[in-house]
């Protein structure tokens, strides 16, 4: 899938008051016209849960989410709010998700998975979500260093990395270049992009994977990952 935006903003930070997105509805309901003037039709509501951080219920998103979709009724802003959050990967994640709340009207669970967790425990916990009959649908992928390609080393030590890849290619029959990114794959996982990415909001790093998980075709959907109106507007070009 290409970095482009479509109708349904699959990542978004809207919500008032529950992260370090907008802590004002006025802010909320900005960032809610931005998006429409931008095209956008639907918009996932994605808070962080974090524990310790961000530990906002399941009923307070769902409030927060009717709360905000009533002041975009009021005021003409044509976008359906869809209910979501964005899951922390760390030793706390399978207990918070005995009941998930889901990516609305999928059987998905967005999952951020931090870049100084272990390969183990990436896959270990994301293969019991996908036992759990969920799809772990990763937040951002091209942000994690997991996930990324090698850096250009010496040539030795470059050859020494695409022999030892191209061995664990064939034997687990991972095209993606990267051992873990291979697994994800081949367990089923959705990947979102960050449009951000692309214009290098980020860094020079992440856009430099993002471009590689864009033409090696695994993105599957995209999201403005957006946590207020300012950046609202800079990811979608309007400043």
């Amino acid at each position: 899938m290409l970095l482009n935006k479509g109708e349904t903003d699959y990542h978004c930070h809207i919500l008032p008051g529950l992260d370090d997105g907008p802590s004002e509805k006025e802010a909320s309901i900005e960032m809610a016209a931005i998006l429409a003037q931008a095209g956008y039709r639907e918009v996932y509501c994605t808070p962080h849960l974090i524990k310790g951080i961000y530990e906002a219920s399941t009923e307070q998103v769902l409030h927060e989410r009717e709360l905000l979709q009533r002041e975009l009724d009021i005021a003409g802003i044509g976008i359906k709010l869809l209910a979501g959050r964005e899951y922390y990967l760390d030793e706390f994640l399978l207990d918070l998700i005995r009941q998930p709340l889901l990516l609305e009207g999928t059987n998905w669970i967005m999952i951020e998975i931090p870049a100084h967790t272990s390969v183990d425990l990436v896959k270990d916990t994301l293969f019991e979500v996908k036992r759990s009959g969920y799809t772990p649908f990763i937040a951002h992928p091209e942000r994690c260093r997991l996930l990324e390609m090698p850096d250009k080393e010496s040539k030795r030590e470059s050859a020494l990395k695409a022999w030892l890849s191209r061995i664990s290619d064939e034997k687990h029959g991972n095209e993606s270049g990267n051992e873990l990114l291979g697994y994800l794959i081949k367990l089923g996982c959705q990947f979102q992009a960050n449009l951000g990415s692309r214009k290098g909001m980020y860094g020079g790093r992440v856009k430099t994977n993002a471009r590689y998980l864009e033409t090696n075709g695994t993105y599957t959907h995209a999201g403005t990952d957006a946590h207020s109106p300012d950046a609202a507007r800079e990811i979608l070009g309007f400043r």
